[in-house]
């Protein structure tokens, strides 16, 4: 109730102020979207359904407020409320910006973090063809959004439009695992891509560097110590029942590790055809996390008002225990564990058909039927979503 008050008495001040160099524009956007399974005997854990239809997930309300300082400084501010939230009131983005040039662009504050192609606009379903953005690769994880600075840069390149973006920054808040929310820290992220458009054809690739820290050392020290009876953790380490030393959990602990991800993705939008495909990779240094690979593949077709797009999507992760390092095997046994249960449930695949009717200006309706195969149980079941996006 508090981020509400605060929102409302920002909005409050912004509309009562005498604002002599420009007015300030408002727009916004949503979705009010269900979903459910159609069978009770598994639920894949990267949907957020059950058997019980459920209109939060998914569900999304967002206002903006832009204005235009002077010339060459604007601001904006996104307040979202996500259903998966209760609603609550969060300021989405919050950034200042300064033009450079006609072509090049310095934000600054509280923005998305474009380290996938559709960073910027996965929380506007009217902005897509999908029910949601396909979640192999849009999952939805806090640091979308971190603190720092951007460039972006867009010119010409023959009869092509090409757009550069490097970001600087830091993310502070929790991060989902398969394990839950995690405290999570990301610093001196380091961001990089570049995206080129000609006619019918863009095609995109980015980079992002940076220093990862999760508060897990707690539970994993719990967690060994509760499986194996007669085992402790002290400063760090693990002593067996004799007292003697077996393992350094800092081979284990995500406490500053190096985290790198590549992506990269292309449309083709030609005539009545769309075809889509992203591809990302990411790899957590000295840590129980190692690399994980994550694409989707898709194919539309417009008819009049109606789109109707196959979705393909996969996400895997290498099976590497270098960290299970122990003399021990009973310790060993515990660590192997932990990489299969912080990294494995989230391997699925999925093959999905989504369609978009466009009800009127603004107005999208969506329907989606996905099967859904969570690979560490070899568990499938089917997820049906609809409802309604809109922008204003």
């Amino acid at each position: 109730m508090k981020k509400l008050y605060l929102a409302l008495a920002i909005t409050s001040a912004i509309t009562g102020a005498q604002v002599s160099a420009a007015d300030i524009n408002f727009s916004g956007y949503g979705s009010i979207r269900a979903g459910l399974t159609l069978d009770d005997d598994h639920f894949p854990r990267n949907f957020d359904y059950d058997d019980k239809i459920d209109f939060k997930p998914e569900s999304v309300f967002a206002l903006q407020a832009q204005t235009n300082i002077n010339k060459d400084w604007s601001a904006t501010l996104v307040m979202q409320a996500r259903g998966e939230d209760d609603f609550e009131l969060d300021a989405r983005w919050a950034y200042l910006n300064y033009r450079i040039s006609p072509e090049t662009t310095l934000t600054m504050g509280r923005f998305a973090l474009p380290y996938f192609r559709n960073s910027d606009t996965q929380d506007i379903g009217y902005s897509h063809n999908y029910s949601k953005m396909p979640r192999s690769i849009y999952r939805g994880q806090e640091f979308d959004v971190i603190e720092g600075v951007r460039l972006t840069h867009a010119t010409y390149v023959g009869d092509g439009d090409i757009t550069f973006k490097g970001s600087f920054g830091s993310f502070s808040g929790q991060a989902s695992t398969a394990n839950g929310d995690v405290d999570t820290k990301l610093n001196n992220i380091v961001q990089l891509s570049v995206e080129y458009s000609y006619e019918w054809f863009s095609v995109f690739a980015g980079i992002l560097n940076a220093e990862i820290a999760l508060d897990i050392d707690d539970q994993l020290d719990g967690g060994l110590m509760a499986s194996l009876p007669g085992y402790t953790v002290r400063d760090n380490k693990v002593y067996n029942p004799a007292n003697v030393a077996v393992y350094d959990m800092t081979e284990t602990y995500m406490d500053e590790d190096n985290t790198l991800y590549i992506s990269t993705g292309f449309t083709i939008d030609l005539e009545e055809w769309i075809f889509n495909a992203e591809y990302a990779t990411y790899e957590i240094e000295d840590s129980f996390s190692e690399t994980s690979e994550a694409y989707y593949v898709s194919a539309g077709y417009r008819f009049d008002r109606t789109t109707i797009s196959l979705v393909v999507e996969d996400v895997k992760f290498a099976d590497d225990y270098d960290n299970a390092s122990s003399a021990d095997p009973f310790v060993n046994g515990y660590l192997s564990a932990v990489n299969d249960s912080f990294a494995r449930p989230s391997e699925y695949d999925s093959q999905g058909i989504h369609v978009r009717y466009d009800a009127s200006a603004g107005i999208a309706y969506k329907l989606e039927y996905t099967y859904a195969t969570d690979d560490l149980e070899d568990e499938s079941n089917s997820i049906v979503t609809f409802g309604v996006d809109f922008v204003f």
